[in-house]
């Protein structure tokens, strides 16, 4: 799996474009690294009913987070779903939002971590979420992403201050690019 990073990326009005070129920018990159051999194809990307974003007709895998600045998109060649989040560590209702999204061990590594493990727990919350297509939801807090389940995570960080995670079926190797 790739993990393509992006500095200075800026939403708001006309996000939703630039991040869509920005996927095909990584999905190129990706093709180019793997060496793919795929037919002609549009890269149009479609939405799922709940706004999970895939490829129309290119056979690869992807998910998109950003933080302030920063833009990150996950891809896999693999099939299956991924699911990819990053978080700026900032001021924020800790306990209210662990006592509300977290499982008693997790709420336990927020104490013993403080808001560094506040938001890789959130980074892995926001991943399955994404890898799941449901979203956020009152779910989040009936499982533990700490203990063994039926998803594996893999955390990263590209810079002091930004916790992130990936989720998918089996753990895979992560390999962090940049976009240019």
């Amino acid at each position: 799996m790739y993990l393509y990073v992006y500095e200075g990326y800026q939403g708001g009005k006309g996000g939703r474009e630039r991040t869509e070129e920005l996927v095909r920018r990584a999905a190129r990159a990706c093709i180019m690294e793997e060496e793919l051999r795929l037919p002609k194809a549009s890269g149009q990307i479609l939405r799922t009913d709940r706004g999970k974003p895939y490829f129309k007709d290119v056979p690869l895998e992807f998910s998109v987070s950003h933080t302030g600045e920063l833009w990150v998109c996950l891809i896999s060649t693999d099939p299956g779903p991924v699911g990819v989040d990053v978080q700026l560590t900032r001021s924020c209702r800790v306990d209210r939002i662990a006592k509300r999204y977290y499982t008693e061990d997790e709420r336990e590594f927020v104490s013993a971590m403080g808001e560094s493990g506040f938001f890789q727990i959130w980074a892995r919350k926001e991943a399955y979420a994404k890898y799941t297509g449901d979203g956020l939801n009152e779910a989040l807090a009936s499982f533990s992403t700490l203990k063994k389940g039926p998803v594996a995570f893999v955390d990263f960080d590209i810079r002091a201050g930004v916790k992130g995670s990936c989720c998918m079926e089996e753990k895979r190797e992560l390999w962090i690019r940049t976009l240019i």
